[in-house]
């Protein structure tokens, strides 16, 4: 397994609702669906922006759950237009949820959901007969994060004496992609959301300046596949967001990003340059095996100052799963 390919998350923190997923779905809906919910992707028409309803979402009073259940990232509310016409159109509301699924969270998701789609259907209701318009298709759709597999649907169930009611809705198990990684970083080429995706299966991995080493993987990966100067701006704006490294490894991954930047310019790096790159490679990783095994003595100081920039990369990277110093060095 690759050094910078996740295996399992560990139990997320909780999260704060100012989330990085609601700029991500903003910024990047089209693409999300896309990647998550492809039937929906197929009926939407992408020559019509999306528009988010925020103030709507907030003015629907739905309650959260019951305490310690999970961690709510973010509830979006998003009206599309049909491929069908100017006067189809659809709401799609995603709920972006995190903590382990376990039956108690996802009876309560199931019916979250269903509160909020019927809240959102009879305030449409309305809205729309006033209007004289029909009332839009509601696609309502979850996302667990830390879920790594599970049913493609979850359902709410109400039943006495043969009444009831029954709702569907698909649910995204984020962490199956996990075991796809390859797959998922191949996507990152033309879809940015598995970026976006792979950025948050690191920060449920990974923690404090563990972080560093895969924050700046996925800054390399977007130079790799030639992202544009505002596409890399605003991605890496989310990865640093998500991942939230320590204040005292920023400056390693700031120095990081500067050499990658310079690497992206240079078809051939004069060597002077190479030199330069090899000193702060070598200091970061010093710095990474100092955090990690304690002080390093000077054998291990002088092999790292003296190894090739190839070299320092294949480290930096084996650091992350390592469990000894020998571990470092391999390969």
């Amino acid at each position: 397994m690759d050094a910078d390919r996740p295996s399992s998350p560990a139990k997320p923190a909780k999260i704060d609702y100012d989330s990085p997923w609601k700029d991500a779905l903003e910024l990047y809906f089209k693409p999300a669906m896309a990647l998550l919910a492809p039937d929906l992707h197929a009926v939407i028409d992408g020559s019509v922006p999306p528009e988010f309803l925020d103030k709507e979402m907030q003015s629907i009073e739905v309650p959260e759950g019951p305490p310690g259940d999970g961690c709510l990232y973010t509830d979006k509310l998003v009206k599309v237009r049909h491929i069908d016409g100017t006067d189809a159109w659809i709401l799609v509301h995603v709920e972006v949820q995190g903590g382990a699924a376990g039956p108690q969270m996802i009876g309560w998701t199931a019916h979250r959901m269903y509160r909020y789609r019927t809240r959102i259907e009879d305030r449409h209701e309305i809205l729309h007969a006033q209007a004289g318009q029909a009332l839009p298709a509601l696609y309502s759709l979850c996302i667990l994060v830390a879920s790594r597999s599970g049913p493609a649907h979850l359902e709410y169930q109400q039943d006495f004496l043969g009444q009831g009611v029954s709702f569907s809705f698909p649910v995204v198990h984020l962490s199956q992609w996990l075991e796809r990684w390859d797959e998922l970083e191949a996507l990152a080429r033309t879809n940015p959301f598995a970026v976006v995706i792979m950025a948050q299966l690191q920060a449920l991995r990974y923690h404090g300046a563990e972080r560093v080493a895969p924050t700046i993987s996925l800054a390399r990966l977007l130079y790799k596949y030639h992202y544009s100067r505002e596409q890399i701006r605003l991605l890496l704006r989310l990865i640093e967001w998500m991942l939230r490294l320590p204040k005292d490894q920023a400056p390693v991954y700031m120095a990081a990003l500067k050499h990658i930047k310079q690497e992206k310019k240079m078809g051939h790096i004069l060597i002077a340059e190479r030199i330069g790159m090899e000193k702060g490679q070598a200091k970061m990783l010093l710095q990474q095996l100092q955090h990690r095994f304690g002080p390093v003595d000077a054998e291990t100081t002088a092999r790292v100052q003296s190894a090739e920039l190839d070299e320092l990369e294949t480290w930096l990277l084996n650091i992350l799963d390592a469990t000894t110093l020998e571990d470092v060095f391999q390969g």
